[in-house]
């Protein structure tokens, strides 16, 4: 339904070798039976009187099926429910296709079931009114209105973090749209005028015109302390020593692509390529303190918090 008008805050174990983790929902869209509505325990609707994702072959980042929402304003109105959080740290990512000659919106609600809606973020529109090929706009938000870009015709992945450790009033957030950061580490989870949500309630998936149709994949919204983590674990990565003193070791049995440092601020410290099976980090000029080190091995991707 339409309005009109990294760096991740994570509770680890203090052994890098620890996990944390509570996912609510990984969905790669492959249980569902072609051309049916989807609904279950996440995938919900915004009234009764509107009907929800389609499962269909058409696009597929994974497997062979993926959920398509149309060109029906009147009707589609999916929602992924977020499962109204109002504690803790959430992260929420999920692949996006939007084919050349279409356009896609959607927005955040802070609570599901809707009701009469509250938009927390958005409305978020990708190549409005066909009129912006490749270019995404949030009309609001805090620093409203934002612009992004996005590939039309290709899978490119939605990353977003919401931080409620502190509680919902006090709660920050990120975006990134196919790699690119478009809403900052700590910027406040309110609309333009700074209304503090109920919770983090779920992503309205709106049909905005009859020139709308996109598909979502791979979908996961989970609450950890480790990204990837059985994947991540099962490359034999470690991270030493921890605490460290001057230097930070990192060995895998697969390749290291890239590691990137983040202070408990969100703000990036370090950041390199590395193509290699192990790698030392001199940490020796940072201060004392909490990090969360991000890595890439062979396209999956972990974080571990390390104390210097």
């Amino acid at each position: 339904m339409k309005k009109n008008y990294f760096l991740i805050a994570l509770f680890l174990f203090a052994s890098v070798g620890a996990f944390a983790q509570t996912t609510d929902f990984d969905d790669d869209m492959e249980s569902y039976t072609e051309g049916t509505i989807i609904e279950n325990a996440w995938w919900t609707v915004w009234n009764s009187s509107t009907v929800g994702i389609l499962s269909s072959s058409e696009q597929a980042n994974s497997g062979s099926l993926s959920g398509k929402v149309g060109d029906d304003p009147t009707t589609i109105d999916p929602v992924l429910n977020l499962g109204n959080k109002i504690f803790d740290t959430w992260y929420t990512n999920f692949m996006m296709y939007v084919p050349a000659d279409k356009e896609a919106y959607w927005n955040l609600q802070g609570e599901v079931p809707i009701g009469s809606g509250e938009w927390i973020i958005g409305n978020i529109f990708m190549n409005q009114d066909l009129a912006a090929p490749g270019v995404g706009l949030i009309d609001n938000c805090v620093g409203a209105p934002v612009n992004f870009t996005f590939p039309h015709g290709a899978w490119f992945e939605v990353e977003m973090i919401v931080d409620i450790s502190a509680g919902i009033s006090a709660a920050t957030w990120e975006l990134n749209i196919d790699g690119n950061n478009v809403i900052p580490a700590g910027t406040a989870f309110t609309d333009s005028a700074g209304t503090v949500p109920t919770s983090l309630g779920g992503i309205n998936y709106y049909a905005i015109s009859t020139n709308n149709t996109y598909y979502l994949d791979d979908l996961r919204h989970a609450d950890f302390a480790e990204l990837g983590t059985a994947d991540f674990a099962s490359k034999g990565f470690s991270a030493t020593p921890n605490p460290v003193v001057n230097v930070l070791n990192l060995q895998a049995n697969e390749n290291i692509s890239s590691v990137a440092i983040y202070n408990v601020l969100g703000q990036q410290v370090y950041a390199a390529n590395i193509d290699a099976l192990s790698s030392t980090i001199d940490m020796s000029q940072m201060a004392s303190g909490a990090y969360f080190v991000k890595v890439n091995i062979n396209g999956t991707e972990g974080t571990v918090k390390v104390i210097k």
